[in-house]
């Protein structure tokens, strides 16, 4: 075969295929095995290469020892590689729907992305001997890659990597929409199928160039993706979700000295749950895991988002409050007890939770500018709370 045979490009589009799997095996190392995103994108590339080998399936195609290699007619070659194609974008998209950690696709959008491939064929068995096969090729991509485009603005933001896939989307999107619309006012002959239908080397070429950049781009999204969640990992309690010690320095310290600079009120409040060591002792550590979640969870579900909130050590958390004063965190400290008194008992918490806490803000008069020298203040604060138990205590001039 010569190196411009359609044919022979198609074989050498194989290394390429396996080149992309091998760099999303490559991606999979330190993701873990439920890595949904990742799944789907290797189906996508799979339907890719099956969509690529339904071109060869044709009489006269395969010969010499593939002679053998069980063939179909140029018109089902034709429906069912574009079917392929179509497949294939939908199980991309899928995939970076599901690269943004924050969404799950719902079961209705996995069975729309299955059913267009199957709309499309329908259409395409219609129409495949008229001049509007090819439209109605055109059409569904369109349609197919509009929606991959919205998905993947939203990941640009979060994802360099996606900018590649975004480029890449936007030229395939404008090309099948003037090549719709032209196809349309200017409906081409219908297509003979008299002989193999293969497609031209210049768009084999481009085939291959966008797959393998798309890939590329889609790895390193995940790349991104490992790194950050890393990072997170190494600030964040694994058990609560809070900031751990480690990654609460950062924004304390910052959230302390904007109050500071622009003078407006910060609340701080140490909070130590009551009875935690009778909880472990008297229902095991699963109760008392079960009690720290529900905490994190309820403070979560309260707090504002410029509000910190750190695991600080065991049953004991730190809550830092910007542009409050010390009557408003009292009042957050009484939703925050409310809140967990109206918790129903489960079987995994039979009781239900109490907490301790100091506080202090910008403004308390025992309290320093210095954010060290306040949270010293309030510590000893939350000490006097635990004596009694189930009580706030602010922070005086003892404490200072």
């Amino acid at each position: 075969m010569a190196f411009n045979d359609p044919v022979t490009l198609l074989l050498i589009i194989t290394p390429f295929g396996l080149m992309t799997m091998l760099l999303l095996c490559l991606s999979y190392v330190g993701l873990g095995k439920d890595n949904t995103s990742l799944h789907w994108w290797i189906a996508g590339d799979l339907l890719l290469a099956a969509y690529r080998i339904a071109a060869t399936l044709q009489p006269g195609v395969p010969g010499g020892v593939f002679a053998w290699v069980p063939t179909m007619t140029p018109a089902a070659a034709f429906i069912a590689g574009t079917t392929l194609l179509l497949a294939a974008v939908g199980a991309h998209t899928l995939a970076l729907y599901r690269l943004d950690e924050h969404r799950r696709a719902a079961p209705w959008l996995t069975r729309l992305w299955l059913g267009l491939p199957a709309l499309y064929a329908l259409g395409a068995l219609a129409s495949v001997r008229s001049a509007y096969a090819l439209p109605w090729h055109s059409l569904f991509m369109v349609a197919t890659i509009a929606i991959q485009v919205r998905v993947t603005l939203r990941l640009a933001r979060k994802y360099r990597g996606a900018l590649g896939l975004l480029a890449g989307q936007l030229v395939i999107l404008l090309y099948h929409a003037w090549s719709a619309l032209t196809l349309t006012l200017h409906p081409l002959p219908p297509l003979p199928f008299d002989r193999p239908f293969l497609p031209l080397v210049p768009a084999l070429m481009m085939d291959v160039i966008v797959s393998f950049l798309f890939t590329l781009s889609y790895a390193l999204a995940l790349q991104e993706q490992l790194r950050l969640r890393i990072l997170q990992l190494s600030i964040t309690d694994s058990l609560t979700g809070a900031l751990n010690r480690r990654g609460a320095v950062g924004p304390l310290q910052d959230a302390w000295a904007r109050a500071n600079a622009e003078r407006h009120p910060i609340a701080i409040a140490m909070v130590d749950l009551d009875n935690f060591k009778r909880i472990n002792d008297q229902y095991g550590h699963s109760a008392g895991d079960a009690a720290l979640q529900t905490f994190a969870d309820t403070v979560a579900g309260l707090k504002r988002k410029s509000d910190v909130f750190v695991r600080w050590g065991g049953e004991e958390f730190l809550l830092l409050l910007p542009r409050t004063d010390l009557g408003q965190a009292e009042l957050f400290l009484i939703r925050l007890r409310d809140q967990l008194k109206a918790l129903p008992l489960t079987p995994a918490r039979p009781f239900h939770l109490e907490f301790s806490a100091g506080l202090a803000d910008s403004h308390t008069s025992a309290a320093t500018r210095d954010f060290e020298a306040t949270l010293r203040a309030v510590d000893k604060a939350l000490y006097r709370a635990k004596v009694d138990r189930n009580r706030v205590e602010v922070v005086t001039e003892v404490d200072g």
